[in-house]
């Protein structure tokens, strides 16, 4: 029976319990209202997680996946939670965090033993990605409470706790600030399975004391932050075990030998990372400071020889590091030299490319690795796909991974002792190849343009190793059809079949290429080394026939070269050094200038050229003085008169005061002439450099110079492309800085050995020393530059400047190859412009100028003051 001080308790309970109909009413009015916050509050949340698994469809971005986790675990939606973690898991590496995160969650839902090992399975995922001593201690701590064998203490949980503690040490045990925390947790383990056996044999005691003594003697050895503590543990445990350790004089005496000598050690090597730690600690930010520490305290412990010690210090540098491309590099080049542990080494790369996928050196080595393991061909088969995959940053990097898979195929087509698989892998490397070449093609096309080596490889590879010549002429036709123009191809064409000893066959090369346009001076160059060819393997007929093909050609392509350097220096110079504004005025404001009324009176017309000399006038009937006779549309003529006879002309249309017009019309001309001046280099003291590098630069040059002192360098480039034809200009403050110069001739740059030469602008008089040599390119005033043993006049009468006379008779080149020799008088072929110029025949400048009897053009000057005197 309640006690009497029981039942006012229980009255005040239910009259608490029983409300008035106020109160009720209110607190109904209350719970109403608490329902509709929570409705709100549901209705936010859910809307939140809506926008942002949104947000993560759209981006799949890192940062999208944390942010859709974290609200899901706010909002207890566990089992969206769990595949929100496992979609992020599989896209990305999970911080130590996150995965403690993740399997805590994951322990707490696991109330029976079946479910068990989904947790251990799930702790194992984690503590493989990145190094955490928490993570490692939640993992065994869970093990020893939750598994049924191990808290049970059976023969079998034993030996299971044990392996993992072991596990757990070789992963964590060397980690200076925390590992001793996983030696502690071992030993405190080992002591409870020693309370435990209370009912056991003193014989099985003792063997459980001498483990635990000999966990302590393995951590003495190590150096760790908690060295000194680990020795008094030991001291106060070997008391209790009636063992006296140390004493006033030596606080190691009764340890054995080896483990003094040891400690010894590890005392002196934890003192001397003390600094070290100190620069790595917790609080330090994570920047770039942090990470060069890192790197300093890495090679500290490469140092010892120790790759465990090193191993741990990667690992650690990695876990603050992850996604730091140079950590990685340098933690798998140390593994593959030092440790040679395939299991560990895979591993490790499998990491590296899951954190840093867009890092192609980390794939290439990664195949190479499994290549050394000797890895099934599906397994690299698989890496090699993912890392075309991983969205590298420069093409080379594509290049390279395509490439290291040819070269691993080509090793197993070599080592394969069956027929059948020799078949497959070729199948493989072809398709390897073909995938490669038209992926570079598409989407780095100017890659192509400096670097073929997969082209180079690929027809290398089914000549040489598949022996199927047909197929390696097709990979360098397929690449002429659209870089044919490239003088590299041409040249590894022509090796491939020298190599094989198709002479026929690099002798119909030679006759194409240089039939081609080629990048900067590659016609010259395939020039040269079709005569080579000849020499060496040729007949004199063939090397003959050879010379009469290249004389023509090489002046035909430096006679386009002349003219398009000329016309870019021309543009450039109107555009850069136009006439004066008063000289612009003076040039359109004069009155008495008759080339202003000409242009003042010309009738516009769009898009078409007139020549000088079009006059009009108002009525077409009469002729009035100064009116001009108009000419209609049809009947305007584009002509080539000189200045001077175009003005005799109009003088004669219009009789006008001959002294004043005459005298306005010189100013005016000489004004205009000034104005229009191009830039003119004088090349007085200049070098001429060929076969540049595309990619040099001035400050390259002048650096390569140096000390020489360059005032300017002038690079050529294609007029239309802008780019660089591989000859350059370089101008020099002293005669003695172009001679230094000029020493450094067939000296390499960037991996091509230049070609360096005092330039000639006078037309290379007093011998060349080969073709284009006197201005590298740039040929004379007349457009015939001296070829090789031409005498600077295009023709091929003195061979004295060396070489071997290329340059046959002056021609005229035809697009289909045809060539019309111009010798003597016979000029019936020839533009009229070209055959006879205006002022020839005058027979004084026949006699002295010319004595060679042919007629010399007369220059304007001259042919004005002839028409001058004829009025």
């Amino acid at each position: 029976m309640a006690s009497s001080d029981d039942e006012p308790h229980a009255l005040d309970l239910a009259s608490a319990r029983a409300p008035s109909h106020d109160a009720s009413a209110s607190d109904s009015d209350d719970d109403s209202h608490d329902d509709d916050d929570d409705d709100e509050d549901d209705q936010a949340t859910a809307l939140r997680l809506h926008h942002l698994h949104l947000q993560l469809s759209q981006t799949n971005s890192y940062d999208a996946h944390v942010n859709y986790i974290d609200a899901l675990r706010k909002a207890a939606e566990l089992e969206k939670l769990r595949l929100a973690r496992e979609a992020m898991n599989a896209v990305f590496p999970l911080t130590p965090n996150m995965w403690l995160e993740w399997c805590e969650d994951e322990s707490r839902l696991a109330t029976s033993p079946d479910l068990v090992p989904a947790v251990e399975a799930l702790y194992e995922r984690g503590v493989q990605e990145y190094l955490s001593v928490p993570l490692w201690l939640h993992y065994l701590e869970f093990v020893e409470e939750r598994d049924t064998a191990v808290a049970e203490c059976t023969k079998e949980g034993i030996t299971k706790m044990r392996a993992l503690f072991e596990r757990a040490l070789t992963s964590t045990g060397l980690h200076y600030t925390e590992g001793g925390k996983v030696w502690e947790a071992y030993r405190d383990y080992e002591s409870a399975l020693l309370l435990s056996m209370a009912e056991a044999s003193s014989e099985a005691k003792s063997k459980q004391v001498e483990i635990i003594r000999n966990l302590f003697h393995r951590q003495l050895r190590i150096p760790l932050a908690d060295h000194a503590q680990t020795l008094e543990q030991y001291k106060d445990w070997e008391q209790n075990q009636d063992v006296q350790i140390g004493n006033e004089n030596d606080d190691l005496s009764g340890l054995p030998g080896g483990v003094i000598s040891a400690y010894k050690t590890a005392d002196q090597m934890s003192k001397a990372r003390v600094t070290y730690e100190s620069n790595i600690g917790a609080e330090k930010p994570v920047d770039g400071d942090l990470l060069q520490h890192y790197l300093v305290y890495i090679s500290v412990e490469e140092a010892t020889g120790d790759p465990a010690r090193a191993q741990i210090m990667f690992e650690r540098a990695i876990s603050v590091f992850p996604v730091t491309s140079e950590v990685w590099l340098k933690y798998t080049s140390y593994l593959d030299v030092n440790l040679k542990v395939s299991s560990v080494i895979r591993n490790v790369y499998a990491r590296a490319v899951r954190n840093c996928p867009w890092v192609g050196a980390l794939w290439t080595k990664y195949i190479l690795a499994l290549e050394r393991a000797a890895a099934p061909e599906p397994e690299i088969s698989s890496v090699f796909e993912r890392a075309l995959g991983g969205g590298f940053q420069t093409p080379n990097e594509y290049e390279d991974v395509y490439l290291t898979r040819a070269h691993c195929l080509r090793r197993r087509i070599v080592g394969a002792g069956a027929i059948s698989d020799q078949t497959s892998n070729s199948v493989l490397l072809h398709d390897v190849f073909e995938r490669g070449t038209e992926f570079m093609s598409t989407y780095f096309p100017d890659h192509v343009n400096h670097n073929i080596r997969l082209w180079t490889y690929w027809a290398h590879l089914e000549a040489r190793l598949l022996m199927d010549i047909t197929a390696a002429r097709g990979v360098w036709e397929n690449l002429i059809k659209t870089h044919g123009w490239m003088l590299e191809v041409w040249q590894n064409y022509i090796s491939m079949e020298l190599l094989l000893g198709n002479v026929k066959e690099v002798r119909t090369l030679y006759k194409r290429c240089i039939s081609r346009r080629l990048e900067g001076m590659g016609t010259e160059v395939m020039c040269t080394a079709w005569l080579r060819f000849e020499e060496e393997y040729g007949t004199l007929e063939d090397y003959d026939r050879a010379l009469l093909k290249i004389g023509p050609r090489v002046a035909e392509v430096q006679s386009l070269q002349n003219q398009q350097e000329h016309k870019a220096v021309a543009e450039r110079a109107k555009v850069e050094s136009g006439p004066r504004p008063s000289e612009k005025s003076k040039l359109k404001k004069d009155p008495n200038s008759r080339s202003s009324k000409i242009n003042d009176n010309a009738p516009k017309s769009s898009g078409k050229k007139r020549g000088l000399g079009h006059i009009e006038s108002e009525n077409p009937g009469k002729r009035q003085k100064g009116h001009r006779e108009p000419v209609k549309e049809a009947d305007q003529i584009e002509t080539s008169v000189p200045a001077a006879d175009m003005d005799s002309r109009m003088e004669e249309a219009e009789p006008v005061d001959q002294t004043s017009e005459n005298a306005s019309r010189e100013e005016n001309l000489k004004q205009s002439k000034e104005s229009s001046k191009p830039v003119v280099f004088k090349d007085e003291c200049t070098a001429f450099l060929s076969n540049v590098p595309f990619e040099v630069t001035e400050e390259d040059l002048k650096e390569f110079f140096s000390p020489s002192r360059v005032k300017e360098v002038r690079i050529l480039r294609e007029r239309d492309t802008a780019r660089p034809r591989g000859l350059v200009y370089v101008d020099f403050e002293d005669e003695e800085s172009l001679i230094a110069a000029i020493a450094k001739n067939k000296e390499k740059l960037k991996g091509r050995q230049l070609s360096i030469a005092r330039s000639d602008p006078k037309g290379g008089r007093g011998g060349g020393r080969g073709f284009g040599a006197s201005r590298g390119g740039r040929t004379s005033a007349s457009g015939r530059g001296g070829g090789r043993g031409s005498n600077g006049r295009g023709d091929s009468g003195n061979t004295s400047g060396g070489g071997r006379g290329l340059a046959g008779p002056p021609t005229v080149g035809h697009r289909r190859g045809g060539h019309l020799k111009l010798t003597g008088s016979n000029t019936f072929a020839v533009p009229r412009t070209v055959a006879r110029p205006l002022g020839w025949g005058n027979p004084q400048v026949t006699s002295s100028s010319n004595p060679s009897g042919d007629e010399a053009p007369k220059s304007n000057s001259e042919f004005r003051e002839m028409l001058m005197k004829k009025s």
